[in-house]
Protein backbone atom coordinates (compact mmCIF):
# COMPACT_ATOMS: atom_id res chain seq x y z
CA UNK A 1 0.00 0.00 0.00
CA UNK A 2 1.21 3.81 -0.60
CA UNK A 3 0.46 6.57 1.40
CA UNK A 4 -0.33 10.09 -0.48
CA UNK A 5 -1.16 13.57 0.29
CA UNK A 6 -2.25 16.70 -1.85
CA UNK A 7 -1.76 19.77 -0.68
CA UNK A 8 -3.80 21.84 -2.58
CA UNK A 9 -4.29 25.77 -2.67
CA UNK A 10 -7.74 25.76 -0.84
CA UNK A 11 -7.86 21.74 0.08
CA UNK A 12 -5.83 18.89 1.41
CA UNK A 13 -6.25 15.51 0.54
CA UNK A 14 -4.65 12.30 2.74
CA UNK A 15 -5.53 8.80 1.36
CA UNK A 16 -4.54 5.18 1.74
CA UNK A 17 -3.78 3.96 -2.11
CA UNK A 18 -3.58 0.15 -3.39
CA UNK A 19 -0.34 -0.06 -6.01
CA UNK A 20 -2.70 -0.71 -8.57
CA UNK A 21 -3.91 2.99 -7.61
CA UNK A 22 -7.32 2.02 -6.03
CA UNK A 23 -8.21 4.55 -3.14
CA UNK A 24 -8.52 2.50 -0.03
CA UNK A 25 -9.52 5.23 2.46
CA UNK A 26 -9.13 9.28 2.04
CA UNK A 27 -9.77 12.12 4.55
CA UNK A 28 -10.41 16.21 2.98
CA UNK A 29 -10.23 19.28 5.12
CA UNK A 30 -9.09 22.79 4.00
CA UNK A 31 -5.84 23.69 3.12
CA UNK A 32 -4.40 26.54 6.00
CA UNK A 33 -3.10 29.08 3.76
CA UNK A 34 -1.11 31.79 6.30
CA UNK A 35 0.83 28.99 8.12
CA UNK A 36 2.34 26.00 6.41
CA UNK A 37 3.60 24.87 9.95
CA UNK A 38 -0.18 24.94 10.79
CA UNK A 39 -1.16 23.16 8.10
CA UNK A 40 1.66 20.47 8.19
CA UNK A 41 0.59 19.89 11.65
CA UNK A 42 -3.20 19.58 11.21
CA UNK A 43 -1.96 17.50 7.82
CA UNK A 44 0.07 14.68 9.47
CA UNK A 45 -2.46 14.42 12.19
CA UNK A 46 -5.20 13.32 9.65
CA UNK A 47 -2.44 10.99 8.03
CA UNK A 48 -1.73 8.93 10.85
CA UNK A 49 -5.81 9.22 11.68
CA UNK A 50 -6.36 8.63 7.73
CA UNK A 51 -3.80 5.28 7.64
CA UNK A 52 -4.53 3.84 10.88
CA UNK A 53 -3.27 0.47 11.44
CA UNK A 54 -2.21 0.61 7.66
CA UNK A 55 0.54 3.15 8.55
CA UNK A 56 3.27 0.63 9.37
CA UNK A 57 2.95 -1.68 6.09
CA UNK A 58 3.13 1.51 3.94
CA UNK A 59 5.82 1.36 0.68
CA UNK A 60 6.28 4.95 1.03
CA UNK A 61 4.36 8.28 0.87
CA UNK A 62 4.04 10.70 -1.79
CA UNK A 63 3.43 15.03 -1.35
CA UNK A 64 2.15 16.81 -3.67
CA UNK A 65 2.61 21.11 -3.24
CA UNK A 66 0.84 24.01 -5.12
CA UNK A 67 4.23 25.37 -6.20
CA UNK A 68 7.60 25.38 -7.64
CA UNK A 69 9.41 22.28 -6.02
CA UNK A 70 12.80 20.75 -6.52
CA UNK A 71 12.04 17.11 -5.67
CA UNK A 72 15.49 15.95 -4.97
CA UNK A 73 15.79 17.83 -1.62
CA UNK A 74 12.25 17.49 -1.52
CA UNK A 75 11.53 21.31 -0.56
CA UNK A 76 8.98 23.50 -1.84
CA UNK A 77 10.58 26.58 -3.50
CA UNK A 78 7.46 28.84 -3.78
CA UNK A 79 3.68 28.78 -3.66
CA UNK A 80 2.54 31.82 -5.13
CA UNK A 81 -1.41 31.54 -3.28
CA UNK A 82 0.24 30.32 0.09
CA UNK A 83 3.68 32.64 -0.73
CA UNK A 84 5.54 29.89 1.23
CA UNK A 85 9.29 30.24 0.32
CA UNK A 86 11.32 27.50 0.93
CA UNK A 87 9.49 25.07 3.15
CA UNK A 88 11.58 21.37 4.09
CA UNK A 89 8.37 19.26 2.66
CA UNK A 90 10.24 16.25 3.16
CA UNK A 91 12.04 16.85 6.38
CA UNK A 92 8.95 17.80 8.27
CA UNK A 93 7.25 14.85 7.27
CA UNK A 94 10.05 12.08 7.92
CA UNK A 95 10.01 13.46 11.21
CA UNK A 96 6.31 14.16 11.76
CA UNK A 97 5.15 10.49 10.36
CA UNK A 98 8.54 8.25 11.23
CA UNK A 99 8.69 7.76 7.64
CA UNK A 100 12.18 7.43 5.60
CA UNK A 101 10.64 7.17 1.84
CA UNK A 102 8.96 10.47 1.63
CA UNK A 103 8.97 11.85 -1.97
CA UNK A 104 8.00 15.46 -3.22
CA UNK A 105 6.41 16.76 -6.62
CA UNK A 106 4.58 20.00 -7.83
CA UNK A 107 1.35 18.89 -7.76
CA UNK A 108 1.25 19.41 -12.01
CA UNK A 109 4.42 17.13 -12.31
CA UNK A 110 2.60 14.62 -10.12
CA UNK A 111 -0.27 14.87 -12.16
CA UNK A 112 1.66 14.18 -15.17
CA UNK A 113 3.77 11.00 -13.48
CA UNK A 114 0.10 9.53 -12.78
CA UNK A 115 -1.17 9.48 -16.18
CA UNK A 116 1.52 8.05 -17.22
CA UNK A 117 1.08 5.23 -14.14
CA UNK A 118 -2.61 4.68 -13.69
CA UNK A 119 -4.33 7.02 -16.62
CA UNK A 120 -4.21 7.17 -20.48
CA UNK A 121 0.02 6.72 -20.41
CA UNK A 122 1.63 7.50 -23.23
CA UNK A 123 5.87 8.95 -23.68
CA UNK A 124 5.36 11.91 -25.35
CA UNK A 125 2.23 14.02 -23.97
CA UNK A 126 1.52 17.91 -21.93
CA UNK A 127 -0.90 18.11 -19.06
CA UNK A 128 -2.24 20.77 -18.80
CA UNK A 129 -4.70 22.10 -15.30
CA UNK A 130 -7.28 24.12 -15.70
CA UNK A 131 -8.56 24.97 -12.06
CA UNK A 132 -7.48 27.46 -9.48
CA UNK A 133 -4.92 28.48 -11.70
CA UNK A 134 -3.23 27.01 -14.64
CA UNK A 135 -0.01 24.07 -14.36
CA UNK A 136 1.67 22.37 -16.89
CA UNK A 137 4.13 19.33 -17.42
CA UNK A 138 5.70 17.76 -20.27
CA UNK A 139 6.95 14.57 -20.54
CA UNK A 140 9.23 13.59 -23.21
CA UNK A 141 10.51 9.95 -24.22
CA UNK A 142 8.57 8.71 -21.23
CA UNK A 143 10.63 11.69 -18.81
CA UNK A 144 8.96 14.64 -16.67
CA UNK A 145 10.79 17.35 -18.23
CA UNK A 146 11.79 19.81 -14.80
CA UNK A 147 14.14 22.29 -16.12
CA UNK A 148 17.48 23.29 -14.28
CA UNK A 149 15.72 25.78 -11.83
CA UNK A 150 12.43 23.27 -11.70
CA UNK A 151 10.15 25.48 -13.31
CA UNK A 152 9.72 23.86 -16.81
CA UNK A 153 6.03 23.39 -18.12
CA UNK A 154 5.10 26.56 -16.78
CA UNK A 155 1.87 26.60 -19.15
CA UNK A 156 -0.12 29.38 -17.09
CA UNK A 157 2.55 32.52 -17.51
CA UNK A 158 2.45 31.61 -20.86
CA UNK A 159 1.59 34.97 -22.48
CA UNK A 160 -1.32 34.56 -24.58
CA UNK A 161 -3.25 38.12 -24.89
CA UNK A 162 -1.40 41.68 -25.52
CA UNK A 163 -4.10 44.00 -26.71
CA UNK A 164 -6.57 43.56 -23.81
CA UNK A 165 -4.17 41.45 -21.12
CA UNK A 166 -5.92 40.89 -17.21
CA UNK A 167 -3.15 41.15 -14.58
CA UNK A 168 -2.00 37.47 -13.43
CA UNK A 169 -1.43 36.62 -9.73
CA UNK A 170 2.58 36.72 -11.14
CA UNK A 171 2.42 40.32 -11.29
CA UNK A 172 2.59 40.10 -15.26
CA UNK A 173 -0.11 40.54 -17.76
CA UNK A 174 -1.93 38.57 -20.06
CA UNK A 175 -1.00 35.23 -18.58
CA UNK A 176 -2.64 32.06 -19.63
CA UNK A 177 -4.14 32.30 -16.01
CA UNK A 178 -5.00 35.29 -15.84
CA UNK A 179 -7.15 34.66 -19.02
CA UNK A 180 -8.48 31.15 -19.05
CA UNK A 181 -8.13 29.52 -15.19
CA UNK A 182 -11.33 28.85 -13.40
CA UNK A 183 -10.75 32.13 -11.31
CA UNK A 184 -10.36 34.31 -14.42
CA UNK A 185 -13.73 32.24 -15.62
CA UNK A 186 -15.34 33.30 -12.32
CA UNK A 187 -14.38 36.57 -13.01
CA UNK A 188 -15.25 37.06 -16.17
CA UNK A 189 -18.96 35.41 -14.93
CA UNK A 190 -19.22 38.14 -12.38
CA UNK A 191 -18.34 41.28 -14.70
CA UNK A 192 -20.58 40.07 -17.05
CA UNK A 193 -23.11 39.88 -14.53
CA UNK A 194 -22.45 43.31 -13.62
CA UNK A 195 -23.54 44.65 -17.21
CA UNK A 196 -25.87 41.68 -18.84
CA UNK A 197 -29.06 41.62 -17.72
CA UNK A 198 -30.48 38.42 -19.34
CA UNK A 199 -27.64 36.91 -18.03
CA UNK A 200 -28.28 37.75 -14.73
CA UNK A 201 -31.92 37.22 -14.68
CA UNK A 202 -30.91 33.81 -16.18
CA UNK A 203 -28.87 33.22 -13.07
CA UNK A 204 -31.38 34.33 -10.86
CA UNK A 205 -33.79 31.91 -12.24
CA UNK A 206 -31.37 29.00 -12.19
CA UNK A 207 -30.59 29.58 -8.43
CA UNK A 208 -34.09 29.29 -8.00
CA UNK A 209 -34.34 25.99 -8.97
CA UNK A 210 -31.51 25.03 -7.97
CA UNK A 211 -29.54 26.31 -4.47
CA UNK A 212 -27.00 24.78 -4.98
CA UNK A 213 -25.63 26.58 -8.07
CA UNK A 214 -22.66 28.99 -7.63
CA UNK A 215 -21.65 32.04 -9.91
CA UNK A 216 -18.20 30.35 -10.41
CA UNK A 217 -16.49 28.49 -13.33
CA UNK A 218 -18.77 24.97 -12.65
CA UNK A 219 -22.14 27.36 -12.76
CA UNK A 220 -21.13 28.74 -15.85
CA UNK A 221 -21.19 25.74 -17.39
CA UNK A 222 -24.20 24.86 -16.58
CA UNK A 223 -25.60 27.91 -18.25
CA UNK A 224 -23.24 27.38 -21.25
CA UNK A 225 -24.78 23.59 -21.71
CA UNK A 226 -28.03 24.86 -21.29
CA UNK A 227 -27.93 27.21 -23.97
CA UNK A 228 -26.42 30.85 -22.81
CA UNK A 229 -25.05 32.49 -25.55
CA UNK A 230 -23.20 34.83 -22.89
CA UNK A 231 -21.72 31.95 -20.91
CA UNK A 232 -20.78 30.03 -24.29
CA UNK A 233 -18.93 32.93 -25.43
CA UNK A 234 -16.88 33.19 -21.94
CA UNK A 235 -15.83 29.29 -22.78
CA UNK A 236 -15.25 29.52 -26.04
CA UNK A 237 -12.90 32.76 -25.10
CA UNK A 238 -10.75 30.72 -22.57
CA UNK A 239 -10.73 27.98 -25.09
CA UNK A 240 -9.22 30.66 -27.65
CA UNK A 241 -6.34 31.27 -24.69
CA UNK A 242 -6.19 27.95 -24.03
CA UNK A 243 -5.46 26.82 -27.52
CA UNK A 244 -2.54 29.42 -27.42
CA UNK A 245 -1.08 28.22 -24.80
CA UNK A 246 -1.14 24.45 -26.20
CA UNK A 247 0.26 25.65 -29.60
CA UNK A 248 2.91 26.97 -28.47
CA UNK A 249 3.72 24.11 -26.51
CA UNK A 250 3.36 21.27 -29.20
CA UNK A 251 5.99 23.44 -31.41
CA UNK A 252 8.34 23.17 -28.64
CA UNK A 253 7.74 19.63 -27.20
CA UNK A 254 5.84 18.07 -30.43
CA UNK A 255 3.79 15.31 -28.07
CA UNK A 256 1.24 12.67 -29.07
CA UNK A 257 -1.49 13.73 -26.87
CA UNK A 258 -2.47 16.86 -24.35
CA UNK A 259 -4.04 15.72 -21.01
CA UNK A 260 -6.11 18.37 -19.61
CA UNK A 261 -7.27 18.14 -15.86
CA UNK A 262 -8.72 20.24 -13.14
CA UNK A 263 -12.25 21.03 -12.73
CA UNK A 264 -12.68 23.80 -15.69
CA UNK A 265 -11.70 20.60 -17.71
CA UNK A 266 -15.19 19.43 -17.65
CA UNK A 267 -16.20 22.03 -20.14
CA UNK A 268 -13.58 20.97 -22.29
CA UNK A 269 -16.12 20.49 -25.25
CA UNK A 270 -17.05 23.91 -24.92
CA UNK A 271 -13.89 25.05 -25.65
CA UNK A 272 -12.54 22.02 -28.02
CA UNK A 273 -13.13 24.47 -31.23
CA UNK A 274 -11.63 27.29 -30.38
CA UNK A 275 -8.68 25.72 -28.80
CA UNK A 276 -8.39 23.39 -32.69
CA UNK A 277 -8.27 26.54 -34.25
CA UNK A 278 -5.70 28.45 -32.17
CA UNK A 279 -3.69 24.90 -33.06
CA UNK A 280 -4.68 25.58 -36.43
CA UNK A 281 -3.09 29.22 -36.94
CA UNK A 282 -0.22 28.58 -34.62
CA UNK A 283 1.26 25.30 -34.89
CA UNK A 284 3.68 24.21 -37.59
CA UNK A 285 1.88 21.16 -39.77
CA UNK A 286 4.12 18.46 -38.49
CA UNK A 287 2.99 18.93 -34.45
CA UNK A 288 -0.93 19.69 -35.71
CA UNK A 289 -1.42 15.97 -35.07
CA UNK A 290 -2.28 15.98 -31.47
CA UNK A 291 -5.16 14.68 -29.34
CA UNK A 292 -6.46 16.86 -26.51
CA UNK A 293 -8.34 14.89 -23.98
CA UNK A 294 -9.59 15.21 -20.74
CA UNK A 295 -7.86 12.98 -18.30
CA UNK A 296 -9.47 9.75 -17.39
CA UNK A 297 -7.87 10.53 -13.74
CA UNK A 298 -10.98 12.41 -13.00
CA UNK A 299 -11.09 14.24 -9.57
CA UNK A 300 -8.90 12.64 -7.80
CA UNK A 301 -5.64 13.14 -10.78
CA UNK A 302 -3.42 15.17 -8.55
CA UNK A 303 -3.98 12.50 -5.35
CA UNK A 304 -2.98 9.46 -7.60
CA UNK A 305 0.06 11.39 -9.20
CA UNK A 306 0.87 11.86 -5.38
CA UNK A 307 0.93 8.02 -4.91
CA UNK A 308 2.26 7.25 -8.21
CA UNK A 309 5.51 8.86 -7.03
CA UNK A 310 6.53 5.92 -4.59
CA UNK A 311 6.30 3.38 -7.63
CA UNK A 312 8.69 5.44 -9.98
CA UNK A 313 12.33 5.59 -9.85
Amino acid sequence: MIGAIDIGGTKTITAVLSESGEIIISKQFPTVSNNWQEHFKITADHFRECAGDHIDSLAGVGINVPGMTDHNRGILIYAPHQNWRNVPVREYFREALSIDNIKVENDVNSCAIGEMVFGGGGTDFIWITISTGNGGAIVANSELIRGVNHCAGEFGHLKVEYENPRRCSCGQWGCLESQSSGTAIKAIFHEKLACDNELLKLVKETEKENPEFKRDAYGLGILAEGGSDTALEIFRTAGKYLGRAISYGLNISNPERVYLGGGVSKALQLMLPEIYKEIEKNTVPEAKTVEILETKLGYNAALLGAGALILIN
